[in-house]
């Protein structure tokens, strides 16, 4: 540790700290342009300049590190000269337009002019005129004239993403940032640019000339578009949401991806439910809720509380979860609650991780999951670890896992067997009797790939071990817990990647989690027991692994009733459907993939009759005829600080996985997994930016079928379905398999496995 002084305050910092971030730690804020803490110094903009004793020149703060006895002066004669000096330079050629500029009352160049700068410009010679609105991509706009050449645009996307899309072009006074061959910026991480500008000159495209500070209201948030749950601040004007922006907080650098970002407009979407159905017909909310209570109240009577069963869907607030599960449970007496989740696996919840333990880890394994298209900010986090610690990554799937910017190896199994093929692989590696019993099946009758063994050895003998897990791969959970078991007091985080967003946030609420209590619903349905189904924000048809199942239980159901945002696959067969508040709208908590507890703060009303749970909750137990009271509830209490209280690990005796089946027909075997980009709320700003080719196959497949490098629609048949896709080569997909992401594959019920023959479009119109 290093003692300095500030301002005549002492200071203790570790060594190696720059005198911005001493400063930082006692409240001095010492103004800066060009450095970030998450990208490091660099010095370009010269405007954090601090004098320090026995130097004899000023010293700029973000390059400058601590040392024992140090006495800095952050304000004085010569710095207040040095720092006016630096801006005067700065406004030469900028355009002066605060009044029309987006980033007017928030812009670090302004902030700083007015308190450290000169009173007037004396360069009268005429300014250079630079190019403006320029579009980096469909989401950022650039106006070069306002630029201060300080970089962090450039170093973020081409050191801490790894993808060069801005570059400085020019000498001297020209010198502009702009895009590598004029091509428009590509990263999913792109939007980030946009916060990281301390001054006017990136914008967001959908927010420009939308509002200003004074007109606006913003609240802290949280993303709801994946699991990662991604801290924001929201913006709302007229009561509707026009921005949406990465807050940073202790440990998180606040970056967001695009599609979290862009993504904020979906409550005004036109798909969305703003009015009640009622059989079909439009009608009010209270007539909505006054027959779901009727018809709750006969289906008990009839047949007793377990008549009625309620699936949530995982993308409720915790309060809300709760308000449901407190009124079907003691209002309405049922034991039928569940939660539709789109993957069968089940985490081990003791062993659930969090975004530090992918921080220290000295290993990374990625079951089944790309989190550059699954959940990217994760594959952010990963990559600055293993920048910092050099993280030992190791993929195992169905396909290649890492990439470019996430280096490590890779083991590419056959479909359906990556449980199989890691339990295989461990138990070769070592006799513990937990990991003996879940291979006892497999072992033998599953090849194991040339890589699995060194793998399993990388994940045996790690001090700290962090894994990444879709879900899909039901043998998967099993194989995991017997895993933290044999590696004894070892830490093991299991950070589960899969949806719906906040599931966690059912688990808080008391609304079992696991698939096979979802499955129980459904074949009670089916079989005729259940008189009146309650979908919370469920999408059985869509989201459950087995699609035949819930349409069987919908269609044996009398009455099937529906509450959400957008209404859901066989809508139009169910008795009512009834409009709910969503995300931005309302004031809750939701839970994160590693079991964090987040706030999330309302800026936009409700359009047209949706209203929050509880108050349509109080309006069915009124037509029930019975009082519904809500208790306070804190989600929060009872818990392990901003965490889930997690459960301590299982004793029971561990079971063998089964040996997978793999289909022999021909075609091509299907194989699913997460985009982000793909399986997000509808959104009318992504549209720009839409996948136009979400399916993926090998080149040599591609060449074969005839699908172009740039891509191509192409006809999948499967189990006497058609689906219409357009599709395009990818080198990480083996020969032989079709990826399809996982939201686009429920929606068109084509399961993982499924061997299906493809046609290019054209040739089929031609037939």
């Amino acid at each position: 540790m290093v003692r300095l002084t500030i301002d005549g305050q002492e200071v203790v910092v570790p060594e190696g700290t720059t005198v911005v971030d001493a400063a930082a730690q006692i409240g001095i804020e010492i103004p800066i342009y060009c450095y970030h803490q998450a990208l490091g110094s660099l010095g370009a903009c010269r405007i954090c300049l601090v004098e320090i004793e026995k130097m004899p020149k000023l010293q700029t703060a973000c390059t400058t590190r601590v040392a024992e006895g140090m006495v800095v002066r952050t304000q004085g004669p010569a710095v207040d000269k040095g720092r006016r000096g630096i801006l005067e330079f700065l406004l030469i050629n900028h355009p002066l337009d605060c009044p029309v500029c987006d980033k007017g009352g928030e812009c670090f160049l302004q902030d700083y002019a007015f308190r450290y700068g000169p009173g007037k410009n004396r360069f009268e010679e005429a300014k250079i005129q630079r190019q403006k609105d320029y579009p980096v991509s469909p989401y950022i706009l650039l106006d070069q004239e306002r630029c201060v050449l300080c970089q962090r645009c450039v170093r973020f996307l081409g050191e801490y993403v790894g993808e060069e899309q801005l570059v400085l072009s020019g000498r001297g006074v020209h010198t502009v940032v702009t895009t590598v061959d004029d091509r428009p910026a590509t990263s999913p991480f792109a939007g980030n640019v946009i916060d990281l500008c301390p001054v006017g000159a990136l914008l967001s495209e959908p927010y420009h000339f939308k509002a200003r500070p004074w007109n606006i209201e913003r609240e802290e948030s949280t993303c709801v578009q994946c699991p990662v749950g991604c801290p924001t601040a929201i913006t709302g004007r007229d009561g509707r949401l026009v921005r949406m922006e990465g807050r940073p907080i202790p440990g998180n650098w606040g970056f967001l991806c695009d599609t979290g970002r862009f993504s904020y407009d979906f409550g005004r979407h036109p798909d969305r439910l703003t009015t009640a159905v009622v059989e079909g017909r439009p009608a009010t909310l209270g007539e909505a809720t006054r027959l779901l209570g009727e018809r709750l109240k006969a289906a008990v009577a009839e047949a007793g509380p377990d008549a009625v069963a309620v699936l949530t869907g995982g993308a409720l607030t915790v309060e809300d979860d709760h308000a449901v599960a407190t009124f079907f449970r003691e209002v309405v007496g049922t034991t039928r609650l569940g939660l539709v989740k789109p993957v069968p696996g089940a985490v081990p919840l003791a062993r659930l991780g969090t975004y530090e333990d992918l921080a220290q880890a000295d290993t990374v394994l990625l079951l089944h999951v790309d989190p550059y298209e699954a959940v990217p900010v994760v594959h952010l986090m990963l990559r600055e670890a293993q920048r910092k610690r050099r993280t030992a990554v190791w993929g195992l799937g169905d396909r290649v896992l890492t990439r470019e910017t996430l280096v490590g190896r890779d083991v590419v199994v056959e479909p359906g067997t990556v449980g199989a093929t890691l339990a295989a692989a461990l138990a070769a590696e070592t006799d513990h009797p937990d990991l003996a019993a879940v291979a006892a099946e497999v072992r033998g009758r599953v090849s194991v790939p040339e890589g699995a063994l060194a793998m399993a050895r990388a994940l045996l003998e790690a001090t700290h071990l962090a894994v990444l897990w879709d879900g899909l791969d039901a043998e998967a959970g099993p194989v995991l817990e017997a895993l933290a078991r044999a590696r004894d007091d070892r830490r093991t985080a299991i950070l589960p990647t899969h949806g719906p967003r906040s599931w966690l946030g059912a688990v808080r609420a008391g609304i079992p989690t696991d698939t096979d209590a979802t499955r129980a619903i459904l074949e009670a349905a089916a079989a005729g027991r259940i008189r009146t189904l309650v979908l919370w924000g469920a999408d059985p048809l869509r989201d459950f692994p087995d699609p035949d199942l819930a349409e069987r239980a919908l269609a044996a159901c009398p009455d099937v009733f529906w509450a959400g945002w957008f209404p859901p696959a066989g809508s139009e067969r169910m008795t009512a459907l009834l409009p709910l508040a969503a995300w931005g709208e309302v004031a809750g908590t939701y839970v994160n993939l590693e079991g964090r507890l987040q706030v999330a703060r309302p800026a936009a009303n409700s359009p047209g009759q949706a209203r929050p749970a509880g108050a349509v909750l109080r309006a069915v137990a009124r037509a029930y005829g019975a009082a519904f009271h809500l208790e306070d509830f804190d989600p929060f209490e009872d818990q392990d600080g901003e965490r889930l209280r997690l459960p301590a690990p299982p004793d029971t005796p561990l079971g063998p996985v089964p040996v997978p089946r793999l289909d022999a027909a021909e075609g091509l075997t299907v194989i699913l997994g997460q985009v982000v980009a793909v399986d997000h709320w509808p959104s009318e700003i992504l549209t720009r930016t839409e996948e136009a080719h979400p399916a993926r196959l090998a080149p040599e497949d591609a060449a074969r079928l005839g699908v172009a490098l740039e891509g191509g629609r192409v006809v999948v048949e499967a189990d006497g379905r058609r689906l219409v896709v357009g599709a395009r080569p990818d080198a990480r997909i083996p020969r032989g398999r079709l990826f399809l992401p996982l939201g686009l594959a429920r929606r068109e019920r084509v399961r993982p496995g499924t061997r299906v023959a493809i046609t290019r479009e054209e040739e089929v119109a031609r037939r």
